[in-house]
Parts: C-alpha cells; sequence; structure tokens
C-alpha cells in the first residue's frame, strides 16, 4: 500500500498528466460543439437524425463511450509509455531497486497506480462528455431526450467498467513497450501501430480471428457492453483483452528482474 501509495502521488505531480486530461478534455469541446454547429446547417434528414444520436439521450451514453474508448485508449497509451519511459530517462527505477525495492513489483505497482488515475480520468470525461452532449444538442436546437432512461442508465456502470478496461488495456500495451525498449515514444508508436495495422489487416484476415487481435478484442468489449449488457458475446473479448494484457505485465516483469541496473 505505501508503494501505490507513493506511486499514484508521483503520477499525479506529473504535468502530463494534467495536461492529457486537458487535452482530452479540450478534443471533447471541440467534437462536440462541431457537430453542435453542424447539425444547425444541415437539411437532410436522414443526415441530421444520424448527427442527432450523438447528442440526444439515451443514445449519446453509447455514443459518448465509443468515442472516449478510441481517443482516451490512444492518449493513454502515450501517458503510460510517457511514465514508463520516464522511470528510465529519470532514473526513479534504479534508484527504487538500490533503495531494496523488488524489481517486479515496483513496475507493476507503477503501473497499478497508472490504472487508478486513468479510472477517475475515464469517470470524469465520461461526465464531461455528458454536459457537452448537453451542450451541443442545445446549439444544435435538438431536444436532450431521455437522459434518465431506466434500460440505459442499469447498463452504464458495465459500459463505464468496460470502457475503462478497454483503455487499460492500451495503456498496458504502452506501458510494456515503453518500458522494455527504455523509450516514451516506443509505446505509443506500438499501439497506434496495431490500432491501424488491425484496420488494415481487415483486407486480407478473416473477421473472425481478427476481432482476437488486441485492439479489435478490447473495443468489441466495449461496444458489447453497451450493446446488450452481460451475456456471451461478452466472454470472447474481455478473455482475450485479459490475456493480453496479463501478458503485457508478464512481460515488464520479467524485464524488470532481469534487467541490468547500473
Amino acid at each position: 500500500m505505501r508503494l501505490l501509495t507513493a506511486s499514484l502521488r508521483k503520477l499525479v505531480r506529473r504535468p502530463a498528466s494534467r495536461n492529457t486530461l486537458i487535452a482530452m478534455a479540450g478534443l471533447l469541446a471541440i467534437v462536440y460543439l462541431s457537430v453542435g454547429v453542424s447539425a444547425r446547417t444541415i437539411d437532410d434528414p436522414e443526415t441530421r437524425d444520424g448527427i442527432a444520436a450523438v447528442v440526444t439521450f439515451p443514445a449519446a451514453y453509447g455514443n459518448l463511450a465509443g468515442l472516449l474508448v478510441t481517443f482516451v485508449g490512444l492518449a493513454a497509451a502515450a501517458w503510460a509509455g510517457s511514465v514508463a519511459g520516464a522511470e528510465w530517462s529519470w532514473n526513479t527505477f534504479r534508484l527504487a531497486v538500490a533503495r531494496g525495492e523488488s524489481r517486479a513489483r515496483y513496475a507493476l505497482v507503477t503501473f497499478a497506480a497508472a490504472t487508478l488515475l486513468l479510472l477517475v480520468a475515464w469517470v470524469t470525461l465520461f461526465a464531461f462528455g455528458v454536459g457537452l452532449a448537453l451542450l451541443g444538442g442545445s446549439v444544435a436546437g435538438l431536444a436532450a431526450g431521455d437522459l434518465g432512461d431506466p434500460v440505459t442508465l442499469g447498463r452504464l456502470p458495465l459500459v463505464l467498467a468496460a470502457g475503462w478496461f478497454a483503455v487499460v488495456l492500451s495503456a498496458g500495451i504502452g506501458f510494456a513497450v515503453a518500458f522494455i525498449a527504455r523509450s516514451q515514444v516506443a509505446g505509443i508508436v506500438a499501439v497506434v501501430g496495431l490500432y491501424f495495422g488491425e484496420q488494415f489487416a481487415a483486407i486480407v484476415v478473416p473477421a473472425d480471428l481478427l476481432r482476437l487481435a488486441p485492439m479489435n478484442a478490447s473495443s468489441a468489449l466495449a461496444v458489447e457492453a453497451g450493446r446488450g449488457g452481460p451475456g456471451p458475446d461478452l466472454v470472447v473479448p474481455l478473455v482475450m483483452t485479459v490475456l493480453y494484457l496479463a501478458a503485457a505485465m508478464g512481460a515488464v516483469g520479467l524485464v524488470a528482474r532481469r534487467t541490468e541496473v547500473a
């Protein structure tokens, strides 16, 4: 607990943590205000209905979660990569080992602290996004809809949990690659490469096989949680996401134990 608390304090104080959250909030504001402004100038009913789903509840809840999984996932990978890479560039990993900390435990607890901060950021951004959806709908001249739809609200905790876990996988891959490569940039490059690589692979790889890939599995986890709640369709993406995250953290622990620390 002491190490986890210390790691949380360390990460909270880093400018990158604050700046990443502010950047994501700013991006959300741009998206929703742009949607609201665009909707006022569109006369086509079908196009306007599509835009309305983004800012009209309860559909806006699911659209917001999907948007956050993509954008926050990439931002989380970049941030987690900067955290892992900084352990080498700032020599904090070496100092922790010199103080007698377990190498693997220190690295894994650092990531655990990062996941807790991601949970706070995820919930904060979702709440902020709900407010922006209301603002965007007001700008567009659309009714807010039913924010208190009981079916959607009953499913919302699972949607939030699944979306956060999807983001954690992106962060875990970014953290692992950056820690192993000792580079803050390597993590985000790896995640972006996986994300776009899976999109291009869809041309030649069967869909049933491609859905087992890391980014597709984590995205499917969030989508299925919003679509039908707990059920068999959640099992495969959940299992694959857990396996990929476990493999990433296993690699971090192995490298932490075996690496030379001068």
